[in-house]
């Protein structure tokens, strides 16, 4: 289920790296261990509307490489200090979680680096004005909650994935958090998995709440579109087509999946005949929702063969 305090125009509610402390292949820095190709919109500023994203080491040192990315992503935002305080202590805890979600990582046959499925720090901005907050995402490899769906935060005997560090992010989010499938955005392949997020609201004092971002155009909108699932692995099966006597672009991801861009916003029907609306202005959640709803189709399908 993605985020929902600030739905973004949905139509329905409620959806640089530092050694690691191992030797041998684990002893480069991050940035070094996964061979990172930035897509185009990963180093654009927040501000900007970009992603930020990092890799997290695989060892015990990810909590304080998602406190340090945290702190580095969101400097200069002026930002008041108790948030960005929370929102350290939420990326540090669902940076843990990830020690138990390694098992679908891929080493390269002679280096025995890391290539693939590495967990991964993300962070951006959507919404506008008094809607506008941030998002913090820790994406690993591991399927784990299949459908997307939350384990039992109380359950003691769920503790590799939830406990009190899920608790904590609960509290310090007032509910605002979940899970989804997705796919990864960094190493040599964007391999499938899950992002566990919070979303925090920006004051609307702040200077980030002000800022406008660059509006769109329907082609525009497909042409980023299509280059970002590209870069998330999703590049052999699209096919666009412009309309520009009635200013829509449609991009075909799947036999399932059609996003329509037209009058401001990216839309998509759902398998229950409905239908999600989001804005062109919040490019990259856009993206990442339907890079979500495209795992979900894979996940019932290969579910009906197995059935």
């Amino acid at each position: 289920m993605l985020p929902s305090p600030a739905e973004s125009g949905s139509e329905r509610a409620g959806t640089p790296g530092r050694p690691i402390a191992d030797g041998g292949m684990l002893g480069a820095p991050v940035a070094e261990v996964v061979d990172i190709a930035p897509p185009r919109l990963v180093e654009a500023s927040i501000r900007a509307g970009g992603c930020f994203a990092r890799p997290l080491p695989l060892d015990r040192t990810c909590s304080a490489a998602a406190r340090r990315f945290f702190r580095e992503a969101v400097a200069g935002l002026d930002l008041p200090a108790d948030l960005v305080h929370d929102g350290i202590t939420m990326a540090s805890e669902l940076a843990a979680n990830t020690l138990h979600s390694q098992g679908t990582v891929e080493f390269s046959g002679g280096s025995q680096r890391p290539v693939s499925g590495c967990p991964e720090f993300w962070l951006y901005v959507r919404g506008e004005g008094a809607r506008r907050e941030l998002i913090c995402k820790v994406f690993d490899s591991d399927p784990g909650w299949e459908t997307g769906n939350l384990p039992d935060i109380n359950a003691r005997t769920s503790e590799k994935v939830s406990g009190r560090g899920l608790q904590v992010v609960a509290g310090l989010s007032a509910g605002q958090w979940g899970a989804h499938l997705s796919r990864g955005r960094l190493g040599c392949w964007k391999v499938p998995g899950k992002a566990v997020w919070f979303a925090v609201r920006v004051p609307p004092g702040c200077a980030l709440s002000r800022v406008r971002r660059r509006v769109v155009g329907p082609s525009e909108a497909v042409s980023e579109l299509e280059a970002m699932l590209a870069e998330r692995g999703l590049g052999g099966r699209l096919v666009r087509a412009d309309e520009p006597a009635v200013a829509m672009s449609v991009l075909s991801v799947s036999c399932d999946l059609t996003v329509w861009c037209h009058s401001g916003t990216a839309s998509w029907r759902r398998p229950d005949g409905g239908y999600d609306r989001y804005p062109l202005a919040d490019l990259v959640d856009v993206a990442e929702r339907v890079v979500c709803a495209h795992e979900e189709l894979d996940t019932a399908a290969a579910a009906a063969v197995g059935s």
